[in-house]
């Protein structure tokens, strides 16, 4: 099939997360891009790319070239409705929705709807159950990309005995010994960071003191440096500061192998959660990894979080700080988690994610014959 990815978003492909952190949609766009091209695709990205070459197996344009393809099997139109219309030329349209759904219901989009018909590609089962329309969907779940699953070995010159031993082995160490009390939170600053502090500087440091919180955020770690941020944020870069004295630092995302690193290196990833984030993009990388997490149930969490096997869903602060700490402290608790996080029959491949939109695709194809 020839299928077209539009997204006018940021500048991006397919190798921009293994140099620097990338968001959730846009990886998933890449990722996605080049998964379908492994399984002999023929598969374009028009984005804000500024120049056309090849990543991944994928060719990607700038959204205003020459190159940009004037007609496709497939067009999926990445968050921003008046893209679906950028190639006329089309037998299937489909709107990749990767946030909050309110813009498929609003009245400014419903001519787009009646004049393109598309078809709609949700992330999670929570974010459907949002939609009350009448287009055509499908779930698709994100992958995870290979940098975030725990073994990772040259396997060129291993038996296929040889490399279940390697494999076996590298988890037996990975496990010996438990990281060190440090907690991660990778939450937007205004998607409960302010409730999160509150919890870690008032219950959880007080009773771990050697305890440590990295809070990973571009825009709070540029406040830091130049003591400038969003008004909106304001108050919770204010609390970010003050909490230093709790052992709170701030850091700079990074990329897929950094974050995979840093999750493998700590105790538990806590997440605050939030009522339109469905996606959860950095927990699903995260318990790959075989980090637990404790979160509230909000949102896509309780999809990706196994409560009690990979990390806890909790009530309330209270809960909250409870878990944390106990995690934070026991190494049993802690590796009884990890394992269940990052257990293979969890693991979810980009490739397993493309072949189910493919599987739908063609579910389209039959029902337009």
């Amino acid at each position: 099939m020839r299928i077209v990815f539009l997204d006018d978003s940021i500048p991006y492909d397919g190798y921009t997360s293994l140099r620097r952190p990338l968001g959730g949609p846009e990886k998933a766009v890449a990722s996605l891009a080049a998964a379908l091209s492994l399984a002999q695709h023929d598969v374009t990205v028009v984005n804000r790319t500024p120049y056309s070459h090849m990543a991944d197996g994928a060719y990607w344009v700038p959204i205003n070239d020459s190159a940009v393809p004037r007609a496709a099997d497939v067009v999926i139109a990445v968050r921003k409705p008046s893209l679906l219309g950028t190639i006329r030329n089309v037998e299937q349209r489909i709107m990749m929705v990767t946030g909050p759904t309110d813009y498929l219901s609003a009245e400014a989009n419903q001519k787009l709807w009646d004049s393109f018909a598309p078809a709609l590609m949700f992330v999670s089962p929570a974010q459907a159950a949002t939609y009350n329309g009448k287009l055509k969907s499908v779930v698709v779940p994100p992958g995870v990309r290979n940098a975030y699953f725990e073994t990772t070995i040259d396997t060129n010159d291993l038996s296929p005995e040889e490399l279940v031993y390697a494999e076996n082995a590298i988890k037996q160490a990975a496990r010996e010994e438990a990281p060190k009390p440090h907690a991660i939170v990778t939450t937007h600053p205004l998607h409960g960071l302010d409730w999160l502090l509150d919890i870690w500087t008032k219950q959880i440091h007080p009773r771990l003191p050697e305890a440590r919180l990295s809070v990973y955020s571009a825009v709070l770690s540029k406040g830091i440096r130049t003591d400038e941020v969003p008004e909106s944020m304001t108050a919770v870069f204010e609390q970010v500061k003050a909490a230093a004295e709790s052992n709170v630092v701030v850091v700079d995302p990074r990329n897929d192998e950094g974050m995979a690193d840093a999750y493998r290196r700590s105790r538990v990833h806590l997440y605050p959660g939030h009522a339109q984030d469905f996606a959860c993009w950095t927990l699903l990388e995260s318990q790959t990894a075989g980090l637990p997490a404790v979160a509230r149930n909000l949102g896509g969490v309780s999809e990706r979080v196994m409560n009690g096997q990979s990390g806890y869903i909790v009530p309330d602060a209270d809960a909250f700080a409870n878990v944390a700490v106990q995690i934070l402290s026991d190494d049993s608790v802690f590796k009884s988690l990890s394992e269940g996080a990052g257990a293979e029959a969890r693991r979810r491949t980009w490739p397993q994610a493309a072949s189910e939109l493919t599987d739908f695709i063609s579910q389209l194809q039959d029902a337009a014959a």
